[in-house]
């Protein structure tokens, strides 16, 4: 699961230590129901949201930091039975990160003192990927062999197969955006990927439902990037791609095969992408996945176009 991160940081000029605030949230909207006959809407099933803070000592090629963090959450649970439920979480967390050219990167783990003691299971580690506003880099904690880009565009593919009900329509091609990170080693031309990309479509007027669709899909995987003689890249990732498609969901029944196992993906295989550099730093990209559980391996739902620009300050 990823979640938006926003904050503080207070840095002291003459000595190797900062000061931090920080909020994540996140918010997890209920399935809209495909069966006309039921009236239910889109609605908000879950929210949580995460304080932390934290103070940091900078050494030459890293940095280590300890604090504090407060986790509430709040769903339908803690309103029937108030009290019954221990949704809201404290303790103390560690960390330990490494700056990038103009982004740092931060492995953290929490110890749960309240309500009760939790530590080292997977829920209490989280990675972060961190841009710090007008923070002016130093050359020497510069990493020479790592760089990484930020990565934004859209991906454009067919809502054919998205299931409609009577008097609902859909343009025939649905816009995902996108947002992602990618950590490249120069010299090999390898890199580690984390990209994620949004489509909703609203239903305007509606009295049966909100949404007509939805689908939310991350990839995290590896890419070779390779400089050709027009001084263009040609770039090819591979790895695992993880989908919410509320449209499966909706349809998930007690009779449905592997039903266990499409709560939180619905759809989940193997994503193989291939893009060429257009323009400088702008790639037009092919991309499909090919599904493991929960669709046909050929779905056209799954296939997409997209343009994707990658942004480095630093270049």
């Amino acid at each position: 699961m990823s979640s938006p991160t926003f904050g503080l940081m207070l840095v002291m000029p003459k000595i190797p230590l900062r000061l931090g605030w920080q909020t994540d949230f996140n918010i997890l909207p209920e399935v809209p129901v495909q069966d006309p006959s039921n009236y239910a809407t889109w609605s908000i099933a879950e929210t949580w949201f995460e304080h932390q803070i934290q103070a940091y000592y900078d050494f030459k090629k890293l940095f280590v930091g300890v604090g504090g963090y407060w986790k509430r959450r709040e769903n339908s649970l803690n309103h029937e039975v108030p009290g019954f439920f221990g949704w809201k979480h404290s303790g103390v967390q560690l960390s330990i990160g490494m700056p990038m050219n103009w982004m740092d990167i931060e492995f953290r783990t929490k110890i749960r003192i309240e309500p009760q003691f939790a530590a080292l299971g997977t829920s209490q580690h989280s990675l972060l990927l961190l841009y710090n506003i007008d923070k002016k880099r130093k050359a020497k904690v510069r990493n020479d062999k790592l760089t990484v880009n930020g990565l934004v565009g859209a991906r454009f593919f067919s809502t054919h197969n998205v299931e409609l009900l009577v008097g609902e329509d859909l343009t025939p091609i649905g816009l995902a955006p996108l947002v992602g990170l990618e950590i490249l080693h120069k010299k090999t031309g390898l890199s580690v990927n984390l990209e994620r990309d949004w489509w909703l479509a609203v239903n305007g007027g509606s009295f049966r439902r909100e949404v007509k669709g939805y689908i939310n899909s991350a990839f995290v995987g590896f890419g070779y990037h390779r400089l050709l003689k027009n001084d263009r890249f040609l770039r090819l990732r591979l790895g695992g791609s993880f989908i919410i498609d509320y449209d499966i969901l909706a349809d998930v029944r007690v009779t449905t095969p592997n039903k266990d196992k499409l709560g939180n993906y619905q759809v989940k295989g193997i994503g193989a992408m291939v893009s060429y550099e257009l323009l400088p730093d702008t790639d037009i990209e092919m991309k499909h996945t090919f599904p493991i559980l929960g669709d046909k391996v050929f779905s056209l739902t799954r296939f997409s176009v997209g343009l994707i620009y990658r942004y480095n300050p630093n270049k």
